[in-house]
């Protein structure tokens, strides 16, 4: 009779160490997807926010004179497949908080005039993106809360010194 108790003791013990084991296994590999999905999307991004200053660099050896209309003058949408800014007031699919390339992140630009650049444009592009780790509500403003920042200097390049 005592042995029977006993047995079900170990074997309670032993069930439990299980669940145990199983528990820690199963947060580790949410843990590993996790982290895989972020540095998937930090790459994405990276890969958008080049693409980006690719376009900022493009447009200013094509047509200065427009490019630096932009300076200063506020934030800018770069959605995908343009190669043109808008602005987040006459474009309302590029508000703030407003996907704009493949359903998941948003890319704005900012060109400043900047000392860091001898006085010419420095090109700030952006993209952010949210997930599970961000707010759930995007009216908030963290609701995109991993970003991407690339910089670069642009200038005139038919400018005579």
């Amino acid at each position: 009779m005592n042995q029977k108790g006993q047995t079900l003791i170990e074997a309670l013990v032993a069930l439990g160490a299980a669940v145990v084991v199983v528990s820690a296994i199963t947060v580790a590999v949410i843990t590993a997807v996790s982290n895989s999905d972020f540095a998937e999307y930090q790459n994405l991004a990276t890969g958008y926010a080049q693409q980006g200053i690719q376009i900022v660099q493009q447009k200013s050896q094509l047509d200065w004179a427009h490019t630096a209309t932009y300076s200063g003058t506020g934030i800018w949408c770069l959605p995908q497949g343009t190669t043109d800014f808008y602005s987040h007031i006459t474009d309302p699919n590029c508000s703030d908080n407003s996907v704009n390339i493949q359903d998941k992140f948003f890319r704005q630009v900012e060109l400043i005039s900047s000392a860091k650049c001898n006085n010419n444009i420095q090109a700030e592009v952006t993209v952010a993106w949210t997930d599970g780790k961000c707010s759930a509500d995007p009216a908030l403003s963290n609701y995109y809360c991993h970003n991407v920042t690339l910089d670069t200097c642009i200038a005139d390049i038919n400018r005579t010194q």
